[in-house]
């Protein structure tokens, strides 16, 4: 028995079971949440050091399983992140049950799980550019179910992920020639504009953004939010294993430089790009590009102490994704015949109050707005960007500006009373699709009356980035 064995292996093997009920779609959504929350809970009573310790023996668990000849590692400093993303699955299966997305939907979410926590434990990393390729491909039965049309973005999606897959791989051809030539500086520059690039790629950073709206319209709220919510956490994470384990890399000025512009400009782009989308489902998307753009302003500033404010955004930013998801399914569930589009969205408040108020909500506190949840985060980063890059401040500002403006002009089309709302008269929303966003509200509540309850735990996320600065 091993952790990889734990987390990796018994998931994979229990989702092909999974698939063999594919036809019972509440006894399989029944027995994943069970499982999930099993792996959730287990993460978090492991003991750090793998250690057992009974009255007359001491039971160590290995941290380490060779498949292949490639070894899969997760420490007792990992199992956070364990949690995390399996927490991520557990709360998306919850809303299968209500939703039915696809009869596929609890196999699939626990094997993409299991490959993402693979991608943070494969050694060495080069082999996490196949299984994040595997993730995309094993991700198109959810966006583009059977008897749908392909949407382009879908093909965008794939076609950036395999392009990414080769700069990786190249990048790790390169490495070789690092490691018996260490003093060759134009390689390690080219080897790390070759490294990011992919990872930009990997992302959906600007200008390789355009397939994030495109799915986000065209494919199931739920699947969507699930698939890129769980995608973002992980990346975030993984980009600090790139810098954590090569010094060349981290060393570079150019690098955090690089990704501090790169994240402003995603931020700034996200907003402004909001306040011109006339489909509902596309604000996702762009709310999806703008966080990803915080997410890589805080590692740029991990040598001033950002990366504790990155790992304090991963929970508030999920349970908003979720609140998302789960209204703009609720909504679809309820009028299967209603569209997205801005002309149908006036009255939407009084067709579906509770649903309507909650994407505000979710959009609300990803923009960092006062009393809710990821306000303390993102005034840390804008206060420590206006201290050691203070001409990227005009540019967040911008973004923030215009993502607001997206949210004034929904809410004033939420309330707008005209006869070609939604429908004409008030719809009931039922007990299971308003007790979940009540029980989250409170839990988002509860963060940002009292981050000091729940979120130093999220701060052992950091723990096996040593070499990084933390001061």
């Amino acid at each position: 028995m091993s952790t990889p064995l734990i987390w990796i292996v018994i998931p994979i093997g229990f989702a092909g079971l999974l698939a063999l009920l594919h036809n019972k779609p509440r006894l399989s959504s029944i027995l994943t949440c069970i499982f999930t929350l099993g792996l959730v809970v287990l993460a978090f009573i492991f003991p750090k050091d793998l250690a057992f310790v009974l009255p007359d023996q001491r039971i160590e668990i290995p941290s380490n399983l060779v498949i292949l000849n490639r070894t899969l590692q997760i420490t007792g400093g990992s199992l956070t992140m364990v949690a995390l993303l399996y927490a991520i699955t557990l709360l998306w299966n919850l809303g299968n049950s209500v939703f039915k997305v696809s009869i596929w939907f609890n196999a699939l979410s626990l094997v993409i799980t299991a490959l993402w926590v693979t991608v943070l434990s494969v050694i060495p990393f080069l082999y996490a550019a196949l299984l994040i390729e595997l993730i995309a491909l094993l991700s198109v039965p959810l966006l583009s179910p059977r008897g749908k049309k392909t949407d382009q973005g879908l093909l965008r999606y794939i076609v950036f992920e395999t392009l990414a897959l080769a700069l990786i791989l190249l990048t790790g051809w390169m490495l070789s020639g690092i490691s018996a030539v260490p003093a060759a500086s134009p390689l390690l520059v080219r080897a790390s504009i070759m490294l990011l690039f992919g990872f930009a790629l990997w992302i959906g950073a600007f200008p390789f953004h355009s397939w994030i709206p495109m799915i986000s319209q065209s494919s199931a709220p739920w699947a969507v939010s699930f698939l890129l919510a769980i995608m973002q956490t992980a990346l975030s994470v993984f980009l600090l294993t790139f810098l954590d384990q090569y010094a060349w890399l981290r060393n570079l000025p150019q690098v955090y430089t690089s990704l501090r512009w790169l994240g402003v400009i995603m931020i700034t782009f996200g907003g402004l790009a909001a306040t011109l989308q006339l489909n509902l489902a596309r604000h996702f998307g762009y709310l999806i590009i703008m966080e990803t753009g915080y997410s890589l302003l805080a590692i740029s500033l991990a040598p001033q102490g950002g990366l504790p404010y990155l790992a304090m955004l991963l929970l508030p930013r999920v349970l908003s994704y979720f609140l998302w998801g789960w209204a703009l399914s609720g909504i679809r569930q309820l009028q299967p015949e209603a569209s997205f589009e801005q002309g149908s969205l006036s009255g939407l408040y009084h067709t579906f109050p509770l649903l309507s108020m909650s994407i505000l909500v979710s959009m609300l506190s990803l923009l960092g707005f006062p009393l809710l949840p990821l306000f303390p985060q993102k005034q840390m980063l804008w206060l420590l960007a206006s201290q050691n890059a203070p001409e990227t401040i005009p540019f967040i500002i911008i973004g923030g500006l215009g993502m607001l403006v997206a949210i004034l002009r929904l809410f004033s089309l939420f309330i707008r009373n005209e006869s070609n709302n939604i429908s004409p008269t008030p719809q009931k929303e039922p007990a299971k699709l308003v007790v979940p966003i009540i029980l989250v509200l409170i839990l988002m509540l509860t963060i940002a009356t009292a981050p000091q309850a729940i979120l130093p735990s999220i701060m052992e996320i950091l723990a096996p980035f040593t070499h990084l600065s933390m001061p």
